[in-house]
């Protein structure tokens, strides 16, 4: 048995690649990942380079006590399928983790365990099936993914298909670098990086490499450029950072690199496009990214705990990326625990405030109404008590809290709007308590 570790790999003769991926930790997110690069074959074939990384996340899988450590062990079955359905390639692997810690077996860092397999394929449309198969928990775990082969050899200056990079160290004359497997961005602290290469079939020539992210409706999220390549081999490898001022809302974003001749000052020529590569950016909607699809509300929704100077800070703030910045600031004042990634004061307060706007929707949302106010600050009563007012014409609710904090509601109407008969004390305002 070994222990798991970064696989390295040489793509090319300048790179070394340790296979890393980046998962959530949280079991409920886990899944297999695998992700491909598309790379130019030898010019004397059809067939281009397929390299597939798989990345199985410590959560899927079930340890048991070996030798002081955890063992895993898991088959990766692999499955490529022409256009047509075909079967064309279908291997299987075996694989053993040994970890130290029982606590990262559980997956409570988001560790995957990481390989890469090499294929040779003709230019056409492939879907790639992959099914891990758990050894000791007896799960299978499906996944799969749609490949594109371009015809390469068809033009002067052609590129790889890109791939996401989120660490690069140089050592010596090479690179060791981490690829990100698949297009899920689930950190947005996380830098990225954009690794492809370049080809040539005639004289050197240098290009720049210019990218944009759009939206699915088509306007720019964000755009760049990398540095002047030299192409002075038949394939050169490059990479530049996808820099993202602020951070992007849910959805699918789509990846455009675009390369330009380079004239001898260093510009490049944008009016002609020697080669174009794309490839998907995912902000996955979480319950976060629910909250934040509609900031401005958002930020309003922020009265039953903030100041009103905080909240008018961020609404004036003057971009989106800004106004985001503002806002996480001050959850990340409150969050219990700085050093894990869930944040449990906002996802309290917010998930109040769909509960307040399922249940306590009148004349305005749920989160507008007393009763909202009362349940977003004080969460549940512990004892609610319901009656008919003396009159016999107003309807009571009342709700009782611990040290004997009492709020009285009456509906006048008949229709559920409940009014609350005396107001909150003035510095009532929504505390998270473990």
């Amino acid at each position: 048995m070994k222990a798991a570790s970064s696989l390295v790999i040489t793509l090319g003769s300048a790179l070394s690649l340790p296979v890393l991926a980046q998962q959530p930790p949280d079991a409920t997110a886990a899944r297999v990942l695998a992700d491909a690069i598309v790379l130019r074959g030898s010019q004397f074939g059809d067939a281009a380079r397929v390299d597939l990384y798989v990345s199985v996340p410590y959560q899927l899988l079930q340890f048991n006590a070996y030798n002081g450590k955890m063992l895993a062990e898991y088959s990766v079955s692999i499955t490529v399928r022409d256009s047509a359905g075909r079967r064309i390639i279908d291997t299987t692997s075996k694989r053993s983790i040994l970890e130290e810690s029982y606590s990262v077996s559980r997956g409570t860092t988001g560790k995957s365990d990481n390989s890469v397999r090499r294929f040779a394929l003709r230019s056409g449309r492939y879907t790639v099936e992959t099914v891990v198969a758990d050894a000791f928990g007896r799960k299978d775990h499906a996944g799969s993914i749609d490949v594109r082969v371009p015809e390469f050899f068809g033009s002067s200056v052609e590129l790889s298909s890109p791939m996401y990079v989120s660490q690069i160290e140089q050592r010596g004359g090479r690179y060791a670098i981490t690829p990100f497997v698949g297009d899920v961005a689930w950190s947005s602290e996380m830098q990225l990086f954009v690794f492809l290469e370049t080809y040539i079939s005639g004289q050197p020539c240098s290009v720049r490499h210019q990218w944009k992210l759009t939206r699915s409706d088509g306007r720019v999220a964000a755009s760049g450029q990398g540095d002047v390549v030299n192409c002075e081999r038949i394939a050169t490898q490059s990479f530049f950072p996808l820099r993202i001022d602020g951070r992007l809302l849910p959805g699918t974003y789509t990846l455009r690199i675009t390369a330009h001749p380079v004239d001898a000052s260093g510009q490049a020529d944008t009016t002609r496009t020697d080669a174009i590569a794309s490839r998907s950016y995912v902000v996955p909607r979480t319950f976060a990214g629910d909250v934040l699809a509609d900031l401005k509300k958002a930020a309003k929704q922020l009265i039953y705990v903030a100041d009103q100077g905080q909240i008018d800070a961020i609404l004036a703030a003057p971009s989106e990326g800004e106004a985001l910045t503002l806002f996480e600031e001050f959850w990340r004042g409150l969050d219990p625990s700085p050093g894990t990634i869930r944040n449990e004061a906002f996802d309290e307060y917010y998930s109040r405030i769909d509960e307040a706007n399922k249940r306590f929707k009148s004349y305005n949302e749920g989160w507008l109404t007393d009763m909202g106010r009362v349940f977003i600050v004080y969460g549940e009563p512990l004892t609610t008590e319901r009656f008919m007012s003396p009159n016999g014409i107003s309807r009571i609710v009342r709700w009782i809290y611990a040290n004997n904090i009492m709020f009285t509601f009456e509906d006048t109407s008949g229709f559920g709007d409940y009014r609350l008969r005396s107001g909150l004390p003035g510095n009532a305002k929504y505390r998270y308590k473990r």
